[in-house]
């Protein structure tokens, strides 16, 4: 077993996002009242020195999913447990028809893990959630609850896009920079990813239920149940592990209070921020279910880094490429063995930029 004594920042966002706004605009600003600048910018100033080190931090925030919303979703009975209950053809069947990316609809029936995920596309969208349900159900859609995952998939949202417009600040797009900050959400969509981790029960030892991998999104926004499993690498890999305790709890804290794990790649900041190794380890006798919310580049643009994050000292670190491109490059089946998802920096292999020297002739 791994070393797990490592640990991430816990980085309070009190006073960060509007509850009263919710759900947020796409670029939300920073707080406009003098006396909330200065905490933006102490919150901001953690958030990248959490990203630089480890690619990843637990988010507080206070009030953000009631108890009732997160039961809807990630409760017994709630959307996760009654779509995951179903036969894989009818999960497979609310796979996004215009989605061609490998991985990024139904997962399930991987042999040896005890894992099935089902990902909605625009989930912020009414409509889309309703498409997603009439999709999976065709005679009962109405009984999938599609304003509780609209509302939750908003409030995560919230995290995503201060923690965005955090790290595109930190590298120099700002209000002054022909709207950078902006145009960087016109360029982003949503996955909400719905899964299931069977318990091992019967006194069995723990067993991964997901290998260590790299995310190929912008952004994801960890929730679950009250069941921990997911472990990060600490410190860019020299720090150990860490297992985040993400779910809310009465002892320790009100029960309004939830905690994300927010995990940031690499490709825009120019190499600034870290992406780190994670995966799902389950043990006990209660199944794990979590929401994560994915930022994505929407299909057609180019992703390289921003012209912010370029200059003399930091020349770029990746050529522009097309995200689809990227994704089935990442699940082509070399790409795939244990050993590659464990080490290898894919989005590297794909498109670094590489430097090249002739040597002169004796």
């Amino acid at each position: 077993m791994a070393n797990m004594h490592g640990s991430i920042p816990r980085i309070d966002f009190a006073g960060i996002i509007d509850l009263a706004a919710l759900p947020p605009p796409a670029a939300p600003p920073p707080p406009g009242a003098d006396h909330l600048r200065p905490r933006w910018a102490a919150v901001r100033a953690a958030v990248m020195d959490a990203l630089r080190a480890h690619g990843c931090f637990e988010a507080v925030v206070d009030g953000l999913i009631s108890p009732e919303l997160r039961a809807a979703v990630l409760g017994p009975g709630g959307a996760a447990e009654s779509v995951l209950s179903l036969p894989a053809s009818a999960k497979a069947r609310g796979n996004d028809p215009g989605e061609g990316k490998p991985y990024h609809g139904y997962v399930g029936g991987i042999p040896g893990l005890p894992y099935e995920s089902v990902a909605i596309s625009d989930p912020l969208s009414p409509t889309a959630v309703r498409a997603f349900a009439a999709r999976v159900w065709p005679a009962a859609a109405a009984a999938f609850p599609e304003e509780a995952v609209v509302a939750y998939a908003g409030r995560l949202a919230a995290v995503e896009a201060a923690v965005r417009r955090m790290v595109l600040e930190s590298v120099g797009a700002t209000a002054s920079s022909a709207g950078a900050v902006e145009a960087q959400a016109a360029a982003t969509a949503f996955k909400l990813r719905l899964s299931e981790y069977a318990a091992p029960g019967g006194g069995e030892d723990a067993r991964l239920g997901l290998p260590a991998h790299r995310d190929t999104s912008f952004l994801a926004v960890v929730t679950q149940n009250g069941v921990d499993g997911v472990e990060v690498e600490c410190g860019r890999g020299d720090g150990g592990w860490a297992r985040p305790t993400l779910s809310p709890s009465s002892l320790s804290s009100p029960a309004t209070r939830s905690r994300y794990l927010c995990m940031c790649t690499h490709a825009l900041t120019n190499g600034q921020v870290y992406n780190p190794l994670h995966r799902v380890v389950v043990s006990g006798d209660e199944a794990r279910y979590s929401a994560i919310l994915f930022s994505l580049p929407v299909d057609g643009a180019a992703v390289r880094p921003l012209d912010e994050a370029v200059d003399g000292d930091h020349p770029a670190m990746y050529r522009p490429f097309d995200y689809g491109e990227y994704a089935v490059f990442c699940y082509l089946p070399e790409n795939m063995t244990p050993e590659v998802m464990k080490h290898a920096h894919k989005l590297e292999a794909f498109a670094a930029v590489r430097t090249t020297t002739t040597a002169s002739a004796p």
